[in-house]
Formats: structure tokens, sequence, C-alpha cells
């Protein structure tokens, strides 16, 4: 495939995200489609959780949604347009990831959420309005001793589980994207975490396109349409 233009502009949906006729096998087990004839549609600016016991495909549809899996059949668009080897760049620039396990880096709140930005060429108003974003911004204000300087410790000694997984979504959200994609994000939390966490998605709801897949469906409680994978369907059923 041809390589993407580095400076192509990110692919930011304006209507819908779709899955159509989506056909997966993972390479050991070719025979036996994780998904088979996989359809969903993500109204933009809507909030979609996906639920489903283990190795029903949330993982799988997460992977195809982040260009991370090329389906053996069917098709990923925006707005009609499939997404290729060729515009792949522009759309996962479109994207804020939330993955499971957050990596906490030895560095400050900042930093963290700014992840990969030098330190001189942190932007620290899209900082705390992440942080804001994902219920985090009057911890770190009022808590921590320094604020936003705060060293957090190694692999994030000094956060909680649930402080840890903010800081997942205000990374994820540092650049705005339109659309933010979260992988099993509640799925380690405790109550008041997930309610944390539930209220972000509340939040962001209506100004971007969010998928939540989890286990459990008090995960999914602040999304607007929960679809539910099971293992022998290989289909959605909402």
């Amino acid at each position: 495939p041809a390589a993407a233009p580095a400076n192509q502009p990110p692919l930011v949906p304006r209507h819908d995200i779709r899955l159509s006729g989506i056909r997966y096998a993972y390479p050991a087990t070719p025979g036996k489609p994780v998904l088979s004839d996989f359809d969903l549609v993500i109204p933009v600016n809507t909030s979609v959780g996906i639920k489903g016991p283990s190795g029903a495909g949330k993982s799988t549809v997460m992977d195809i949604l982040l260009g991370l899996l090329a389906p053996q059949a069917g098709t990923l668009s925006v707005d009609g347009q499939p997404v290729t080897a060729h515009n792949l760049p522009a759309w996962q620039a479109a994207i804020g990831y939330v993955p499971q396990h957050i990596y906490i880096a030895d560095t400050s709140v900042a930093a963290n959420i700014a992840f990969g930005i030098p330190a001189d060429q942190i932007d620290m108003q899209a900082v705390q309005r992440a942080a804001r974003a994902a219920q985090i911004h009057d911890f770190v204000i009022n808590e921590l001793p320094q604020g936003y300087d705060t060293p957090v410790g190694d692999r994030g000694i000094r956060l909680s589980g649930g402080q840890r997984q903010r800081i997942g979504i205000a990374r994820a959200l540092y650049r705005d994207p339109p659309v933010l994609l979260m992988d099993e994000a509640t799925s380690a939390l405790d109550g008041a975490t997930e309610a944390a966490v539930n209220e972000a998605i509340r939040a962001l709801s209506g100004s971007k396109t969010i998928v939540v897949i989890a286990h459990r469906e008090a995960s999914l409680k602040a999304c607007a349409q929960v679809i539910a994978l099971s293992t022998s369907l290989h289909r959605a059923d909402s």
C-alpha cells in the first residue's frame, strides 16, 4: 500500500462511523470467525457501549475501529469513506484511545497527561481542559502538593487506580480528538471511580463520538446506546 502523506488532516466524522459486513478470524483459528457479517453504526457525537462476555469479540471490534486489525471481509468507513492503508493515519489522528492498562511515567501529572510531548512544549491550557473533562482537575489542584507539577512516582504509585484511569482519559483527550475509544477502561475500578468515568462520558456526550467496551453493564450506564455481543451469534443485537 502507498504510504500516506504525513500531513493528512484528521479524518473527522461528520455523520457516522460504520462497520459493514465485518468478518474476522484470528490466524490460529481461521475457520472460527470471532465476528461474522457484523454491522455497527455509530452516529457522530453519541456514546455507544459494547458489552459481552470474554471471547465475544469486543476487543476485536475495538482493534478494527482503531485500525490495528484489518477485517478479512467488510469495511470500516467514516461518512461512507472506507478507511484504507492510505488514509489510516488520518483516521487514527482523529482518535483518542484509553487502553485497559494505563502506563504512568515517573514524571509530573502534566507530563503524564501531555504524554510524549517535550516539557517545554506542553500546552497547560490543553492539559487542564483534558483533566476537567476526565474529572481529575479538582483532585490535582486541591489534593496534590504541587498541582500539575507534582511527581506521581514510579508507575503512578501515589495515585489510586481510579486516578490513574482518569489520567489515562485526560491523556486521550489532550489533543481534543473528535472520537474517543475506551477499552475496558472501568474493568478494574471500584464503584466510586466507575461513577466518575461515567460522569466523564456524560460530560463529553454530544461533543465527541465515544465507544466504550466493557464486561459490566454498570460501566456503560452513561452510554446512549448499548450493544450486546454474544459468543454464539457473532452478530450485534442491541
